[in-house]
This record gives structure tokens, C-alpha cells and sequence, in this order.
């Protein structure tokens, strides 16, 4: 739909559908951090890295690393440890007010950044590329971009939780 009106306005057809992949993005982003709120995001982005090393270890015979089984095993995961794990995480953004928003929407934005790398990169790259532009599966799915978004969160969640200086 506003790929459509982005259409209508002139853009080609493939800039309007990066522009609202990246709007669905930053919305989701949003929504995420809202709905798990600064307690849950920590343990959401740790279960994160727990269910990738376990789908990275699983043989190739048992379950293909790039298939639809292997996406829904990590969404699986995520969701199963997200619900066991309230009791072995006490880790949280800290803070309140103005800057409590800032952090949690920047941690919210990498987090869901490493959610998308990692299940755009468990389907078929040609599959993929039937639904979102290549430069769009670039930004995601690229060995580099592989990297970026999993670093990405470690880094932020390391300057996030500085304490600020008196």
C-alpha cells in the first residue's frame, strides 16, 4: 500500500519498495522495543545469540542452515527461551526520561536488525529476492552486513549501559 502511493508519486518501483521495506523496518523496530520494554530487549537480543549457535551446530543432514524448517526452528527458539529465561537474566536498560526513550529505541533498532539478517539469511537468496530489492537483501544478508548486525548490538549495549559521568 505505500509502496503504492510512493509509486504514484513518481518513484520507481524498486526505490519505493527499499523505502517502505525500511519504513516496515523502523516501525517494527519501534514496536519491539515498546512492547518488550528495557527488561525483556536485553534477554531478547541474549536468546537471540543462544538460538543461532544452537540452529549453527545442528548437522546439515538434520536441519538445511538456508530452509523454511531452520527459520521457524530459530523463530522457535527465540520465543521458547524468551519464556524460560525470566529468572536467569537480571540485565535492563537502565535510566528514565528522555535519554530512556533514545536508548531503547537504538538497542530496539539493532536488535530487530540481527532478527532480520539472521532469518532473511536462513531462506533461499532467490526466494528473498522475489520479495525485497537486492540492495535491501544487502543490508542484511551480505556476509558484511552479516557481521555488522551481529556486532552492532554488543557495541550499543555496551555504550548504553555506561553510567553517565557526574
Amino acid at each position: 500500500m505505500f509502496q503504492d502511493i510512493l509509486m504514484k508519486l513518481g518513484l520507481p518501483e524498486n526505490l519505493a519498495g527499499d523505502i517502505s521495506f525500511l519504513a516496515l523496518f523502523f516501525l517494527v523496530s519501534i514496536a519491539f522495543g515498546m512492547f518488550l520494554g528495557r527488561f525483556r530487549l536485553i534477554n531478547v537480543l541474549i536468546n537471540t545469540y543462544i538460538a543461532l549457535a544452537i540452529l549453527t551446530v545442528i548437522p546439515k543432514d538434520i536441519l538445511d542452515p538456508v530452509s523454511l524448517a531452520a527459520f521457524f526452528a530459530f523463530v522457535t527458539a527465540i520465543i521458547v527461551l524468551t519464556m524460560i529465561d525470566s529468572h536467569l537474566f537480571d540485565i535492563h536498560i537502565s535510566g528514565s526520561g528522555g535519554s530512556f526513550f533514545w536508548r531503547l529505541f537504538v538497542m530496539s533498532f539493532f536488535e530487530v536488525g540481527l532478527i532480520f539478517s539472521i532469518l532473511i539469511s536462513f531462506l533461499e537468496k532467490d526466494s528473498m529476492l522475489k520479495l525485497i530489492s537486492s540492495d535491501i537483501y544487502n543490508i542484511f544478508a551480505s556476509p558484511y552486513a552479516r557481521i555488522f548486525w551481529m556486532l552492532a548490538p554488543l557495541f550499543v549495549l555496551f555504550f548504553i549501559n555506561k553510567k553517565e559521568g557526574k
